[in-house]
């Protein structure tokens, strides 16, 4: 299963049973991964679309670049740049990626993840991805 496209439907208080399939939904899709090999340009409009949770960039152009999905707050995506060229990530339609502790990326400009190195993105609001936590950067 892939990422899911927006927050699952939240259930009504109280005692109830949970579809089975709604769990395995959710599992699913936090658990989904995806290898890619970008070739795209260096721009939104040319980013290859990430629709998983655990990503791994396994080659890519020296000029290439990744789409994270739509945000929505809690999405938290995972990506392992095991290329050895560095690739810029950028958020789909106006979302921006927080890669500091004051500034925002624009949506066209995107943040960039160094080559052999790992970051997570996670939604904290809508239309806003922050970089968490990266490995060697």
């Amino acid at each position: 299963m892939s990422f899911p496209p927006k927050r699952t439907t939240p259930y009504n208080p109280g005692r109830q049973l949970v579809d089975g399939t709604d769990v395995n939904n959710i599992f699913d899709a936090y658990q989904s991964s995806q290898t890619m090999s970008p070739a795209g340009a260096v721009s939104q409009a040319g980013a290859t679309v990430i629709n998983a949770a655990l990503v791994e960039i396994l080659a890519g152009a020296a000029a290439s670049a990744v789409l994270l999905p739509i945000s929505y707050p809690g999405a938290e995506v995972l990506i392992l740049n095991n290329s050895s060229n560095s690739q810029q990530v950028f958020g789909t339609g106006a979302d921006v990626v927080q890669f500091d502790t004051t500034t925002y990326a624009a949506a066209a400009t995107g943040v960039s993840l160094a080559s052999l190195r790992s970051a997570i993105y996670r939604c904290i609001k809508t239309g806003f991805w922050q970089v968490i936590k990266t490995n060697g950067t």
